[in-house]
């Protein structure tokens, strides 16, 4: 089974298009990478593993489909990484300057023996 042809059977038996796959491919790589790789939330290596297959991703894309258009070949890798990329960026953001995902420690209980 080829890569083209994988992409066809995950686009045809799940019943999204192409560009919904996008995101659903990259949030479960995004994720599976930080567990892989043992990251935090702050990491830039979950974001940069899934930039690299869809930048591989797009250039056997691009390979396949450029002679026949460039125009639409270009076009349609643009859309695929923005759709790719877009939910790890926010994450890896989220992650890095705010304290969403930070773990929150609740107050030490008053000891009832304690006096003060």
């Amino acid at each position: 089974m080829t890569f083209g042809t994988l992409k066809d059977f995950l686009e045809h038996y799940s019943g999204l298009e192409r560009h919904a796959l996008h995101i659903h491919a990259a949030l479960f790589l995004y994720v599976l990478s930080m567990a892989l790789f043992r990251q935090s939330r702050k990491s830039r290596v979950p974001w940069l593993v899934v930039f690299g297959i869809e930048c591989a991703n797009e250039l056997y894309d691009l390979a396949r489909n450029f002679e026949a258009d460039p125009e639409a070949a270009l076009a349609g890798s643009a859309k695929d990484l923005w759709n790719t990329m877009l939910w790890p960026t926010v994450l890896l953001l989220l992650g890095r300057y705010t304290t969403w995902f930070q773990r929150r420690r609740l107050p030490r209980p008053i000891d009832a023996d304690v006096r003060v």
